[in-house]
């Protein structure tokens, strides 16, 4: 065999071998989670039996995240059907609570005493 020919070959081999020694890129891992979705933020008083703003539908998507600021001229608790979360409330103190869209579907919102519908979310 010629060396010209030998050298072919050799280099051949080597343009083979490298790109597997250099290693590729990572395959992505499936179990890692995607990026957040994004925040909505609303803000909801009670006074007596009156829900300001009106009672109205949020759209958040899955994986998205609701912050619900609820200030209530009464001691009263919360509901948030669909994220099992309550929350108390107490006369002129707000209360934060953070609902995470994880399962789509329709879900309210409720103070207790009195029985009112602050909002409702429309998780998709």
């Amino acid at each position: 065999m010629s060396p010209t020919r030998l050298l072919a070959y050799g280099a051949a081999l080597l343009l083979l071998w490298l790109p597997g020694a250099c290693g590729s890129p990572p395959a992505p891992d499936p179990t890692a989670s995607a990026a957040p979705g994004p925040t909505v933020t609303r803000t909801v008083t009670i006074t007596g039996s009156r829900v300001e703003p009106p009672p109205a539908s949020v759209d958040l998507p899955v994986g998205g995240r609701l912050v619900l600021v609820v200030t209530s001229d009464h001691d009263d608790s919360l509901h948030a059907h669909g994220f099992d979360v309550s929350a108390d409330l107490r006369a002129g103190v707000p209360t934060t609570v953070a609902l995470s869209g994880t399962t789509p579907g329709v879900y309210e919102v409720e103070s207790h005493d009195p029985s009112l519908t602050l909002l409702t979310v429309a998780v998709r």
